[in-house]
């Protein structure tokens, strides 16, 4: 099936992807920006360009087009929000869904839209279901609204109304995770507001049900069985970490950093699962435990994690050539790290081969050795430090054949010296450094890629 995605750089827009190029299907992505979509999406996907913020698009390639799935939209939670953000979020949505809705073939036969369990508002302890009306507030009237553009597209229509996506590679997790490394996250206001969240993997495989089941239409609740109170997530995310509970958090702290964004930090929404799972949808993740377990594991050994992927459209067997040549890690390593390899222990890479290098840290001269621990060609190797600024420094490179390309998946796994301390003090700096790191070396990859498709064209 050709199916168009919007949003497709974002969290559930780069896993559904995957999913959907797995099962074979041909995806096509809207975006401003192909160069940087090529070096974030870790799927194959044809890019068509245009900006939906500014209005609808022509692209022949549209009317080939079976089924769609919106997932567009400015992040929301996290923000003090402006008169000029709250516009932002609004047309991000709304204006964005009628500009896609205009720009689609009348051919179009599934619509799946993205949407928020916020339309029911505050609700305390009723159970939402998807006939409950809608609440007042600014996120709960918004949705209506991108709702009333997304129904008027073509074709069989769904609205996935999502709650509070857990994942371990971004999203609301992100921000919740330091203050509970920290043992300082604590429940919010009185901890009564209910919580309905879902796991990634849940929210993904409700998107792969809506679309490939037609018997599913309408609204459908994004959220797990088993939604919580604020209370109970807090105690649980903490237990999940191994680190105390820290003190509740007034809503009048939280009224004074975030504004009126406070209200939708503390609102109350009890979302119900029924529909989904008597259509017949059957969840990975039903118990709270279950899925902060899984997400928490390896920070709770101290650990922070890094996680990247990156698809390129060259086999592993061509692209692991180009990581067996040390010379090359200074091409992919941004220039004002000043990164210069000085010996190798060995004439070409294998397990237990030694490299030294130097290399500057905002400025600050750090030496650097590192053993190759683990080497599989052309689909794995590992490095692990041995000295240098990190107490703790393992990245996994793993190249993995994925619909006739390679899917290149970097897992780093690192600790910073002096422990809770230095965490503490360098934890956010190191990992805005070494995200900064990867984007770089990401880039470089699309670039490389890119030019052997014009030289295989």
């Amino acid at each position: 099936m050709n199916i168009l995605i919007t949003g497709a750089t974002g969290l559930i827009g780069k896993e559904l992807g995957k999913a959907l190029a797995e099962k074979g299907h041909k995806i096509f992505a809207v975006t401003r920006d192909e160069r940087k979509a090529r070096s974030l999406l870790p799927f194959p996907c044809e890019i068509i360009p245009g900006d939906l913020m500014k209005g609808a698009f022509k692209d022949d390639r549209m009317q080939s087009i079976e089924a769609v799935i919106n997932l567009m939209g400015e992040p929301v939670v996290g923000l003090r929000w402006s008169s000029d953000l709250k516009k932002k979020i609004y047309d991000s949505r709304v204006l964005g869904t009628k500009h896609l809705v205009e720009s689609l073939p009348r051919t179009v036969k599934t619509f799946v839209a993205g949407s928020a369990i916020g339309i029911y508002g505050d609700c305390g302890d009723e159970i939402c279901e998807e006939g409950r009306g809608s609440g007042k507030d600014f996120l709960a009237a918004l949705t209506v609204d991108w709702e009333k553009e997304a129904a008027k597209a073509p074709g069989r229509i769904t609205f996935i109304r999502t709650g509070v996506v857990l994942s371990s590679h971004g999203g609301a997790m992100e921000q919740m995770l330091f203050p509970f490394k920290a043992g300082v996250g604590g429940i919010l206001g009185d901890g009564k507001q209910w919580m309905s969240w879902i796991h990634i993997n849940d929210i993904v495989g409700l998107f792969l049900f809506a679309l490939e089941n037609s018997q599913v239409h309408g609204p459908i609740n994004g959220v797990a069985p088993n939604p919580v109170t604020n209370k109970e997530f807090s105690k649980t995310l903490a237990e999940s970490l191994g680190r105390p509970l820290g003190l509740p958090v007034p809503k009048v702290a939280i009224k004074a950093m975030y504004g009126e964004a406070a209200d939708t930090i503390v609102c109350s929404i009890r979302g119900s699962a029924k529909k989904s799972e008597s259509l017949g949808y059957q969840f990975q993740y039903k118990e709270l435990k279950h899925a902060l377990d899984e997400i928490c594991a390896p920070f709770k050994a101290g650990e922070e994690i890094f996680y990247a992927e990156q698809f390129v459209s060259i086999p592993p067997e061509e692209l692991f050539t180009f990581f067996r040549e040390p010379q090359n890690l200074e091409q992919i390593t941004p220039p004002s790290l000043k990164f210069e390899i000085q010996a190798v222990s060995t004439p070409q890479i294998q397990e237990g081969t030694l490299i030294d290098y130097n290399l500057k840290i905002h400025g600050v001269p750090a030496k650097w050795k590192t053993e190759i621990n683990e080497w599989h060609p052309p689909y794995k190797f590992v490095d692990n430090q041995l000295k240098g600024p990190y107490s703790l420094w393992h990245h996994t490179h793993e190249f993995r054949p994925f619909c006739g390309g390679t899917l290149m998946v970097d897992r780093v796994r690192y600790r910073l010296p002096m422990g809770y301390l230095g965490w503490l003090v360098a934890g956010a700096f190191v990992k805005k450094d070494v995200t900064q790191i990867f984007k770089f070396r990401k880039e470089f990859i699309a670039k490389m890629n890119l030019h052997e498709k014009e030289i295989q064209s």
